[in-house]
């Protein structure tokens, strides 16, 4: 179980190393980049294994107990996510370090990228909400400074809408938890899904998961709060734009939406409904709306919302074969 935290530490030291020294040291950020990633991947390969043997592993940060202490959790979606990420991560720091070289301040990008690779692990091994949202917010404002990267005026304008629209989302995943936190005295999400089991009131409850629907929906880019993406992929670097179809709207909005209404709330019929809705609404708008698109990269971020839409609905289907 001691493996867990390094998913977190490499990404954030490697950030922390290059924002310091990437000026002095011409190179550093090409280095380690690939070799940071490289390095999770293997972790994550190593994890599965883990999670074979061991079904659930949990590491308890400075050895507090939960629900009091920070968990952090590696199970079987945890290990496939975390897989996925570290793979298509290793790939595009790969292809960074030709790419980039256009840009001035390369090692930013670098300490950037890092910084949002670090979030999304977070955001996949965390056992409680409190930090769920504080490596949410990592990887958002990562991915707001990437989006700008390039400095013009569309780039800008872009990062500027998706920074609001994310702030807003933020906004409502934060009050959610709260709220949560406020009628159950805990945020360990375990701990909250026991105590839901004997504390229920369902128009509370119902409350909590449209704050939680909204809020991930929006980092999801599912429509219809889809706005942000077909402006800040076509905007955005190449690497950073398969960052943010690639795994970034999964993890932040999916991968969370899926663990706290799987894991929290556990799935009902009502949302079941919910999500097959919004997915089927997805799959149309994203198709329809890609028609008459000749810029590539605009056309790639309403596939995107597309792409979204179908995973949505399996996972609203609820079964074990939409699921996969």
């Amino acid at each position: 179980m001691k493996i867990i935290p390094f998913f977190v530490i490499i990404p954030l030291g490697i950030a922390f190393l290059v924002s310091l020294f990437g000026r002095k040291i011409k190179n550093l950020g090409d280095i380690l980049g690939p070799l940071g990633t490289l390095a999770l991947l293997a972790l994550s390969l190593y994890s599965v294994k883990l999670v074979k043997s061991h079904q659930v592993l949990v590491y308890k940060v400075g050895g507090w107990v939960p629900p009091m202490g920070i968990s952090m959790v590696l199970d079987g979606l945890t290990s496939f996510m975390l897989v996925t990420v570290s793979l298509v991560s290793f790939l595009i720091a790969l292809y960074s370090v030709n790419y980039m070289n256009k840009y001035t301040d390369k090692y930013k990008f670098y300490t950037l990228f890092m910084l949002m690779l670090a979030g999304m692990n977070g955001i996949i091994i965390t056992g409680d909400l409190f930090n769920l949202f504080v490596f949410l917010e990592i990887a958002s404002i990562s991915s707001y400074a990437l989006v700008a990267f390039g400095t013009e005026a569309e780039e800008l304008e872009a990062s500027f809408k998706y920074a609001i629209m994310g702030s807003v989302a933020s906004c409502f995943i934060l009050l959610g938890i709260a709220l949560l936190y406020s009628y159950t005295s805990s945020l360990n999400m375990a701990d909250i899904a026991r105590v839901l089991t004997v504390k229920h009131s369902v128009i509370f409850l119902n409350f909590v998961a449209v704050l939680f629907f909204a809020g991930f929906g929006l980092k999801a880019a599912l429509v219809p709060f889809h706005a942000w993406l077909p402006d800040a992929h076509p905007s955005a670097p190449a690497p950073i734009s398969a960052m943010l179809s690639g795994v970034l709207i999964k993890v932040l909005g999916v991968y969370a939406l899926v663990r706290v209404l799987f894991n929290i709330f556990g799935m009902n019929y009502t949302f079941s409904v919910i999500l097959m809705i919004l997915g089927v609404i997805s799959m149309l708008v994203g198709v329809f709306l890609a028609v008459g698109q000749w810029d590539l990269k605009r056309l790639l971020a309403y596939h995107s919302i597309s792409q979204i839409g179908y995973v949505i609905l399996g996972i609203g289907l609820g079964t074990p074969l939409g699921i996969l």
